[in-house]
C-alpha cells in the first residue's frame, strides 16, 4: 500500500494528544483512529443489509465468532428483526421434529 496523506485539523489534533496520554505514539493513535472508522462503517453497512456477517469477519480480518460478538455488542444484534428470528426458530423446530 502507498503513503496516506492525513489533513489535519483541530479534531484530529486535539484526539492525537488524547490518545497520546494513553500511551500511543502519532503513527499508533492514526492507525486506531483509522481502524475505529473502518470497524464503524462496515457495522453501518451490516445494519443497511448491504453485508453478511462472514463478509464482515473477512473485511475486518477477524473470526466469524469474533465479528458475531462485535455485531451484538456494537450494532446492536444485527439487521434480523424479533419476529424474524421467532420465525426463523418455529421453521428450524418444525424441521428437527
Amino acid at each position: 500500500m502507498g503513503e496516506v496523506i492525513i489533513i489535519r485539523d483541530s479534531s484530529l489534533k486535539n484526539v492525537l494528544d488524547l490518545m497520546k496520554k494513553e500511551g500511543l505514539d502519532e503513527e499508533g493513535a492514526i492507525k486506531k483512529i483509522l481502524r475505529l472508522g473502518i470497524t464503524d462503517y462496515v457495522l453501518e453497512l451490516y445494519q443497511k443489509g448491504e453485508l453478511t456477517v462472514r463478509e464482515v469477519a473477512d473485511i475486518l480480518d477477524i473470526s466469524l465468532r469474533e465479528a458475531i460478538e462485535l455485531i451484538e455488542e456494537r450494532a446492536g444484534g444485527g439487521n434480523v428483526s424479533a419476529e424474524e428470528q421467532i420465525k426463523a426458530l418455529e421453521l428450524a423446530k418444525k424441521l428437527s421434529e
